[in-house]
């Protein structure tokens, strides 16, 4: 097959890949180079089929390549490059295909994406996990861990906050802000990919304006609701292994800035003993995220992440004490996410449901 007539195919990836890899070598190179080369392979196509070409080749040279197109939907939650072939991405809770990629565009974009963090993969450090920017999330694991690598995830969070009607239906809505304005202490929970976080930004919202919340995120995910709000996040070490900054030293730190509401992204490790500490001591209506699969499962997990973190004696009942409830969050068949039920957790089998505008469920701690 010709050049021309792959440029006149449905698919032009084999001719934008051709010109592409005449350039790699160089850095930077000027459009209207790009633009002769595009015009000397193919010179019977018309002007915008040719301007359309000259911009996929300068995407894909500037390191974004074929996801310059990708990132133009903002239906794409998620992007998955499992090394050269094709780009995986979830549109609408759904995963399909959208491009391929080649391995040498595979390593270019993991420079380009890097560049600007000043972090570093290799064999030496073979995962990074990086935010790109206030809406996107980076994860990279290079050989020997990835078989098949590099991977390369991108998980990309909506640039507006959702309304939470858009996840729960009218009774559960009216529960959960009941729960929220009386300041309950709530940790929404759920597997991954299933809206924990789009929910936590739900609840959020209406307050943010007239209370002064304190996030503390392992990578920024949470939007800034208000000027009134402060966002922290943990820092990894630098490449001399010094310069860390942990989620548990961020809660600490996060309690001397006057919040009125404390709010941890995602309980994952020893931060959940400063967390309970926290509550224990007063901060009331805070709120978080952790992942679990059900009731039983979040307080198992809170409990031993927490003595993970040095908290001692009887940390079931501690947690019975302090958390007020759990937002169980699923993810359905066609990829539609939603609050599957909400619990307001009691230690003694005695919890009163009158005053609910909804039906709640009820979860026991056991001791």
């Amino acid at each position: 097959m010709s050049r021309g007539s792959a440029v006149l195919s449905p698919s032009s990836t084999a001719f934008v890949e051709e010109i592409h890899e005449q350039f790699l070598p160089a850095p930077s190179p000027a459009a209207s180079d790009v633009e002769a080369a595009v015009e000397g392979a193919a010179p019977l196509i018309d002007r915008r089929r040719a301007a359309d070409l000259v911009s996929e080749v300068l995407a894909r040279l500037a390191g974004v390549g074929p996801l310059a197109d990708i990132w133009l939907h903002d239906d794409v939650t998620e992007v998955m490059i499992n090394g050269p072939g094709p780009i995986m991405v979830e549109r609408r809770g759904r995963l399909c295909a959208a491009g391929r990629i080649s391995a040498a565009e595979v390593h270019r974009l993991v420079e380009y994406l890097l560049g600007p963090t000043g972090r570093r993969v290799d064999r030496r450090l073979p995962m990074v996990d990086v935010r790109l920017d206030d809406r996107t999330r980076c994860h990279i694991a290079v050989p020997p861990v990835a078989v098949d690598g590099p991977y390369i995830t991108l998980r990309r969070f909506p640039a507006a906050v959702r309304r939470l009607d858009e996840f729960a239906a009218p009774g559960t809505v009216a529960c959960l802000s009941r729960l929220v304005a009386e300041r309950a202490n709530l940790m929404v929970f759920g597997p991954t990919s299933t809206g924990k976080t789009s929910v936590l930004a739900s609840l959020l919202a209406p307050i943010a304006e007239r209370e002064r919340l304190v996030v503390v995120e392992e990578a920024a995910e949470l939007p800034r609701l208000a000027a009134g709000t402060v966002r922290l996040e943990g820092q990894p070490p630098n490449v001399d292994g010094v310069g860390a900054v942990t989620m548990a030293e961020l809660v600490v730190a996060a309690l001397r800035m006057r919040p009125d509401r404390l709010v941890i992204g995602e309980v994952r490790g020893p931060e959940a003993a400063a967390l309970l500490q926290a509550l224990t001591t007063g901060h009331r209506g805070s709120l978080s995220t952790l992942h679990a699969d059900d009731p039983a499962h979040a307080l198992w997990r809170f409990e031993q992440l927490a003595r993970a973190g040095g908290a001692v004696g009887d940390v079931a009942a501690h947690i019975a004490s302090v958390l007020d409830g759990l937002v169980h969050m699923r993810r359905g068949t066609d990829g539609h996410r939603s609050v599957a039920a909400v619990y307001e957790v009691r230690n003694d089998g005695s919890w009163k449901r009158a005053a609910l505008p909804a039906p709640v469920s009820t979860v026991a701690v056991h001791q």
